[in-house]
């Protein structure tokens, strides 16, 4: 074979390869819901996820969004083929994740992992399915805290008649603000700061990722303040439509989003240092017990009505069991 001959060849060998993985890849678009639009650390993680997405049979266009409203009504109406969003969002595509901000039941960054582990391997798969949707991955996005513009709000009691910012889009959330008296203001992530910083309500709650974005610190002046008492655990997930995409590739993308775990918790930290700590206070030991033992009575209450999964809530008090035994919940079955 000559030269030329072997040259010839390769290169007819190289297209058709080249050929033939392009043919066993579909394009697909994702958008990403960031705070920070295309700068963001989300954004940044999903550029690395649609370089492993190769593997799967998937080569993505990225758009990015600032406003979540508008990413979740886009792939709704199928502009995009799937989409990053928080948990909240994915509640009309998937109740059983988008039940993962019910209060109290994720009470630290160890029992998330135990979470998204569950919910991340083969035995959950059906789980992630609800009809044509499916959730390709869920993502911590950080403890959500109460941000209070005077730190005199310092007890659920003093709630009362104070203006709260709720997603609007949450019905559980209006139900909470219900129970405790206060003034239930409709919100939604576009507006909810500056509703706070403006003074136009009184109390937010919200991920450390949003102070600095959303600037909360103007909003928490020289008397607010930022209760040291976990809420809840706030979700970014990946849903796209099952049928769309190869065969195994919500599974495949499940299980990398999983191994891409400690990288965002590396994040979210960081982001919660942020937080000048003049803001952070303590709420006593008492109180919390208290608390928490509101907190529980809420979310029977609200998946009784539907608000929250029964079967994630199930699994959420599975995983704080099997860390913490001792648990004075463990012993009864009302969960």
């Amino acid at each position: 074979m000559t030269r030329y001959s072997f040259k010839l060849l390769f290169t007819v060998f190289a297209l058709f390869w080249t050929a033939a993985a392009s043919a066993a890849t579909v394009q697909k678009s994702l958008c990403i819901w960031d705070l920070m639009g295309a700068n963001g650390e989300t954004y940044n993680l999903m550029k690395d996820y649609r370089v492993a997405a190769r593997a799967w049979g998937v080569d993505f266009t990225l758009r990015s969004y600032s406003e979540e409203k508008i990413a979740a009504e886009d792939f709704r109406v199928g502009q995009c083929d799937a989409v990053v969003m928080t948990g909240l969002r994915t509640k009309p595509f998937n109740g059983f994740t988008g039940s993962l901000e019910s209060i109290g039941t994720i009470p630290s960054y160890e029992h998330l992992r135990y979470v998204i582990a569950t919910l991340s391997s083969p035995k959950a798969a059906k789980l992630m399915l609800n009809g044509d949707y499916e959730i390709a991955g869920v993502m911590p996005f950080g403890g959500i805290y109460f941000y209070v513009n005077d730190r005199d709000i310092n007890e659920v009691g003093k709630l009362a008649g104070k203006k709260v910012a709720f997603f609007d889009y949450d019905k559980s959330q209006a139900k909470l603000l219900q129970q405790v008296g206060a003034q239930a203001v409709p919100s939604d992530v576009t507006n909810f700061a500056p509703k706070f910083n403006n003074g136009s309500v009184d109390i937010i709650f919200a991920p450390a990722a949003a102070y600095r974005p959303l600037e909360l610190y103007r909003g928490l002046g020289r008397k607010g303040g930022i209760p040291d008492f976990l809420l809840a655990q706030s979700s970014l997930q990946i849903v796209i439509r099952a049928n769309e995409f190869p065969a195994g590739f919500g599974q495949n993308s499940r299980t990398y989003i999983n191994s891409q775990y400690d990288r965002i918790l590396t994040v979210i930290k960081k982001y919660e240092k942020d937080i000048d700590p003049r803001y952070w206070f303590h709420i006593p030991d008492v109180d919390r017990a208290r608390y928490t033992a509101m907190m529980r009575e809420s979310r029977i209450n609200l998946a009784k009505e539907g608000l929250y999964d029964k079967r994630l809530m199930a699994l959420l008090k599975r995983v704080r069991c099997q860390l913490d035994p001792t648990n004075g919940e463990c012993s009864d079955s009302q969960e």
